[in-house]
């Protein structure tokens, strides 16, 4: 759930109440903020994690691989189908997690 903090609250926030974020690059550029700041929150997490204790590495492994696989076959496709139709995309399942 952390990640989708970022996805569905913030970008579109600054796209709609920061005019710099207007234009082509914005939702990039909003989109790179927001998950810069969930980084910094996800750390943060970690560290507190880390000092109690509480952090499984060996189911963690797992997570892992499927998470950088996953990203990486996303970012191929978003490569191939292009910006407008990741956006559209994009905009229908931030539409449909809202609701």
């Amino acid at each position: 759930m952390a990640g989708l903090s970022a996805a569905t609250v913030m970008v579109p926030i600054m796209i709609v109440l920061c005019t710099s974020f207007a234009g082509e690059n914005g939702a990039y550029q909003g989109t790179a903020i927001a998950l810069a700041s969930d980084i910094l929150g996800s750390a943060v997490t970690t560290y507190t994690y880390a000092k109690q204790r509480n952090i499984d590495l060996k189911r963690g492994w797992v997570m892992l691989v499927c998470i950088l696989t996953m990203c990486v076959v996303g970012s191929y496709v978003a490569f191939i189908v292009g910006y407008v139709m990741s956006g559209s995309f994009t905009l229908f399942l931030i539409f449909f997690i809202g609701i």
